[in-house]
């Protein structure tokens, strides 16, 4: 027995030996060239890697074959979390969090400011000039505290090209990529010239040339990464295969050339090549995409006549002052404006970010505050009867009285969070006054002068910031400061009572259903009672049906819906469906509604589970209003075809249709439902709208000062400010890109086609990832970085930073670790 037993003992020793082994095998990537391609999906790449030339018999893509396919590990089943767009998308990639930026553009409801995160330009002006660090994303981030990945690394240990989240800038890639546009002799040069010199290119290809040098030169550097956007410009602009298999081939010779260079590195052994995109492609061949103006349709009488803000030029190809890339907005004049005629300079009422084509992202002017303006316009200048003006006074002061305690909160907690800003802008000043004007060749080597920039930059934003609230607070104060007994509508002026530039509050669900968009064709009208009677002085508009309405009746293409909307997506508070839902609200989260039509809605409940996961509801429900005091009502459906994201009928729904309708109305982990779900059309949209309509706190705040938390509070208020009232997704193969309706492919929804990324990576001999494997399970973008950065032992197995990060500014990642690529054992528990 005792031999046995010895037996035995040896066994299970030399099993733990092999496990630890392959755990640090799993954890031995010393060095990273990551490869970001933008709007790369994952199940194009799988089509044509598979496919063999007909002449020579080879691969179509030689190099995805050999590299990834052979002897590297791939994740076929990767997506986007979120909506399918660069911004959120590469945000996630690069921070292994949840989203804090929610579209390629943002504009703050407060101050008007637009956050603009794809406009390189100013950026390069600004950096030229000294008032600028980083990419406007970055700047956001360090405002969050939330660093990036390439931030694990020391500057002198890493080498980052051009992008959306970009650090610093060396102008060495500009200058030798111009360099590089000369063919070498002029008649060349004139011949290129003639054709076109591929300017998109030149910074791209420069790029490329460094990693490839570096690799061997420089072999202190542990981190790379190339960004390319040519496979999502391709597939904007052309819808025919041979286009993008053409960008395709293009992107197989680049990563045959970064490998090549790798495997003649003196590094080999323990460098990860990683290729990674942020949204895939809604492309058909046989479709055209099809545009639908949104921002026509707000400007139109029956849309609310708004003077309509965007940070794109419309029609943006016939535009000369569209080549001029300073112009902060751009503002379409409505000739329909019900009361504001002449004055889209001042007061705009929606803001409309349609970056993405198959979303668009709308902010409408607060309700309220229309019905303000509207009625101290009338008492100032309008032929009022005695009776209409002191009704019209009367609702002026109750609308004011309504608001009053959330304003008065609003000033403040705004005003603490801005005296707090305040005292730590005074010593940020006078560090940057104390800063050298000039920098040594060795502090430079250390990105010493950049982060002295980047501090002068972050301090520049925090004044202007400052500023702008400051200034937005004085007139709320101004407006809450009225007195019935002294009010002279004549005296004042409206442009001190209502803030211009600004939309303040978000509208609620009741507003947005009775939006006030103006004064009606009869005028102020009084009710028996000598009130104003408001469905007969205002135009009311549901936008909800409005959107839901909208038809077009000359769709030529069969494979099109003739509704441009899909739905609409918003997030109720959880307050407002009290009583309503079968549920403790004390648990779950702000629901988000989805708004396919009067009879066609759907709730998703979030609830967070004891292990730190989340779980999620869906329920499809009829008729949801909200009334002025804020109540929810709303009929619970049976299931059926037809509600938003068709769950029900998909055939690929992993769920057996007899249990279909009992499955989805219950409570479910994330990874039931993404294992359920993710190859059905709408893929991980229960997943995916959460995390893009829900709002993700960054902590506790333990540990910092009282200034620090006021602060952070701050940030958050941000944050939310920059939210919309609602989001609008289009139907299959609609597109509401108004600056140029693209005829190729779109982005942005939370379709399948457009949400199935890319994600490979392939390694050497001491890297221990897996050769020839292609992933089963589902994951998403969230598990991206946390993946990288267990595999080169930079977080531990609970996804907390290793004492270097943490002393960085690292928090513990939320994601899932991809198991099956670091070893099941350095799997997070989160994934259990």
């Amino acid at each position: 027995m005792r031999s046995r037993s010895n037996s035995f003992q040896r066994i299970v020793f030399l099993a733990l030996c092999c496990i630890c082994t392959a755990v640090a095998h799993a954890q031995n990537v010393k060095r990273v060239v990551i490869v970001k391609i933008d709007g790369l999906p994952g199940y194009y790449v799988d089509r044509f890697a598979k496919q063999r030339d007909p002449q020579t018999g080879k691969p179509l893509l030689p190099w995805f074959d050999e590299i990834f396919y052979k002897n590297g590990t791939r994740v076929p089943y990767f997506y986007t979390r979120g909506m399918s767009l660069s911004g959120p998308s590469w945000g996630q990639l690069d921070t292994g969090h949840h989203l804090q930026i929610k579209g390629n553009v943002e504009y703050d409801r407060y101050t008007f400011h637009a956050y603009d995160y794809l406009n390189f330009i100013p950026y390069y002006f600004g950096y030229g000039f000294g008032r600028k660090a980083d990419m406007p994303a970055a700047e956001v981030m360090d405002q969050l505290k939330i660093p990036l990945f390439c931030d694990a690394f020391p500057y002198e240990k890493r080498y980052t090209s051009q992008q959306l989240y970009q650090r610093g800038n060396e102008w060495e890639v500009l200058e030798n990529g111009a360099r590089h546009l000369y063919p070498g002799n002029m008649s060349d040069f004139i011949d290129e010239w003639t054709i076109g010199l591929d300017f998109r290119r030149m910074t791209v290809d420069q790029t490329e040339r460094d990693i490839v040098a570096w690799l061997t030169l420089h072999p202190e550097i542990d981190y790379f990464d190339y960004y390319d956007t040519s496979f999502d410009h391709v597939s904007h602009h052309n819808n025919d295969t041979a286009s993008r298999l053409n960008a395709l081939k293009q992107l197989d010779r680049l990563i045959g050339r970064l490998w090549v260079a790798i495997q003649s590195s003196p590094r080999a052994d323990e460098t990860a090549l990683v290729l990674i995109s942020d949204h895939g492609f809604n492309s058909e061949e046989n479709v055209y995409s099809q545009g639908f103006n949104l921002v026509k349709m707000l400007a139109s009488s029956a849309g609310g006549g708004h003077h309509v803000v965007t940070k794109r030029r419309l029609m943006l190809d016939y535009s000369i002052k569209g080549v001029y890339p300073f112009v902060p907005l751009i503002r379409t004049t409505s000739s329909e404006s019900y009361y504001l005629k002449g004055q889209s300079g001042t007061y705009p009422t929606a803001l409309v970010d349609f970056d993405g084509n198959e979303r668009s992202s709308i902010h409408l002017r607060n309700s309220d505050l229309n019905v303000l303006h509207i009625l101290l316009t009338q008492l100032q200048h309008g032929r009022l009867t005695p009776d209409v003006k002191a009704a019209a006074t009367d609702e002026l002061f109750s609308t004011i009285d309504r608001h009053r305690s959330d304003w008065q909160d609003m000033i403040g907690q705004l005003s603490e969070e801005l005296d707090a800003l305040h005292r730590w802008i005074l010593p940020q000043q006078r560090q940057v006054a104390a800063e050298k004007k000039k920098y040594p060749p060795a502090e430079i080597a250390l990105g010493i002068d950049k982060q002295a920039r980047r501090i002068d930059t972050l301090t520049t934003i925090a004044v202007e910031t400052e500023a702008d609230y400051r200034k937005y607070i004085a007139t709320v104060t101004n407006l809450l400061g009225l007195r019935r007994d002294t009010f002279n509508p004549k005296k004042l002026k409206i442009e001190g009572l209502i803030a211009e530039n600004a939309m303040g509050e978000s509208n609620s669900v009741y507003q947005l259903q009775n939006y006030t968009a103006g004064l009606s064709s009869t005028g102020l009208t009084l009710d028996a009672n000598k009130r104003l009677d408001f469905d007969r002085s205002f135009k009311r508009i549901d936008y909800f049906d409005l959107l839901h309405s909208q038809i077009v009746r000359s769709n030529a293409q069969a494979q099109l819906a003739s509704r441009p909307v899909d739905f609409v997506g918003l997030r109720l508070p959880v307050d407002s469906v009290s009583g309503v839902l079968n549920e403790d609200i004390r648990s779950i989260d702000d629901p988000i509604w989805l708004y396919g039509g009067p009879d066609k809605q759907a709730l998703i409940l979030t609830r967070a589970d004891a292990n730190g996961g989340l779980s999620y509801r869906y329920i499809p429900v009829a008729g949801l209003r909200q009334d002025e005091y804020g109540k929810v009502t709303f009929q619970v459906s049976e299931w059926a075809d037809g509600f938003p994201l068709k769950y029900f009928e998909d055939k690929n729904l992993a769920i057996p249709s007899s249990e279909r309708a009992a499955w989805l109305s219950r409570w479910h982990t994330e990874m039931e439902w993404l294992n359920a779900t993710h190859k059905t059309v709408y893929s991980n949209a229960i997943i995916g709208l959460n995390e893009q309509l829900d709002r993700h706190p960054l902590g506790d705040g333990d540990g910092l000062s009282d200034d620090d938390k006021m602060i952070a509070r701050l940030r958050g208020r941000q944050r939310r400010l920059t939210e919309a009232d609602m989001l609008i997704l289009a139907n299959n193969h609609w597109n509401f890109d108004v600056r140029g309706f693209n005829p190729g492919g779109n982005h942005g929804s939370f379709f399948r086609v457009s949400t199935n990324s890319t994600f490979m990576i392939a390694g050497g001999a001491k890297t221990g990832i897996p050769r020839g494997f292609a992933v089963e399970t589902p994951y998403d973008g969230m598990s991206f970085m946390p993946t990288i950065l267990r595999l080169m032992g930079k977080i531990d197995e609970r996804n907390q930073p290793v004492p270097e990060l943490a002393q960085r500014g690292f928090r513990r990642f939320p994601g899932r670790v991809i198991g099956e690529i670091t070893g099941p054992e350095n799997t997070s528990p989160l994934s259990k």
